[in-house]
């Protein structure tokens, strides 16, 4: 097991509590975007932490898969009722994802891209497992904060992991040409409390172009 898998293991027990201290509300997020994901569709959510995204996509006979890096993450979301049937793994997202291409319509990867250093990678990742017009949502922290101050694009998180903070331009590189941004705002994310700022993300919606 990974330094980053062991630390969200112990984070799991509390992780809910603590992204309400924080202020971070991925699933406020999806639900005011608004992120359409119809009945019968096939939901991926790429660090699925606790399952609570999940969870609000669940019924209307849509399929659920989920990964996270963290076994104990994957056991909470398990602990979830409401998606008890998802198809959940242990995966590393810097690894190829444990899904057949084009077979997934919707992808949410939010607060889990700043843990990854190849985000190129990530996005053909995201191209290869969607269906033709299919939609994603992810986030991706930027280096300016909420107050304008320009933080390190690779600073050390929790004082033990690499978060990799880029801009709109490093972002815009990374997108494959088989992705099209059908929309893109920066929202405020977490609070940096022993730092005392907000930081903020890109949050970018993307739809697969076919046959490209």
């Amino acid at each position: 097991m990974t330094e980053t898998a062991r630390f969200f293991d112990e984070m799991a027990p509390r992780y809910d509590a603590d992204l309400e201290v924080l202020g971070w509300d991925p699933v406020g997020l999806v639900r005011d975007w608004p992120f359409h994901v119809a009945p019968g569709a096939t939901v991926l959510d790429a660090g699925c932490g606790t399952g609570a995204v999940l969870e609000h996509f669940s019924g209307a006979g849509r399929k659920l898969v989920g990964f996270d890096v963290s076994p104990g993450m994957i056991r909470a979301a398990r602990r979830r009722r409401s998606i008890r049937v998802a198809d959940l793994h242990v995966h590393a997202a810097e690894d190829e994802w444990p899904m057949p291409e084009a077979s997934v319509d919707a992808v949410v990867a939010l607060a889990m891209l700043e843990f990854v250093e190849t985000l190129d990678r990530a996005f053909d990742e995201i191209q290869r497992c969607l269906t033709p017009f299919g939609r994603a949502i992810v986030s991706i922290e930027d280096v300016v904060d909420a107050d304008g101050v320009a933080r390190p694009s690779h600073e050390v998180r929790y004082g033990r992991f690499p978060l990799w903070r880029r801009s709109w331009d490093d972002v815009d590189l990374c997108i494959p040409p088989g992705l099209r941004v059908v929309r893109r705002e920066k929202r405020d994310a977490y609070r940096v409390l022993e730092l005392g700022f907000t930081c903020t993300y890109h949050v970018v919606e993307l739809e697969r172009v076919p046959d490209v």
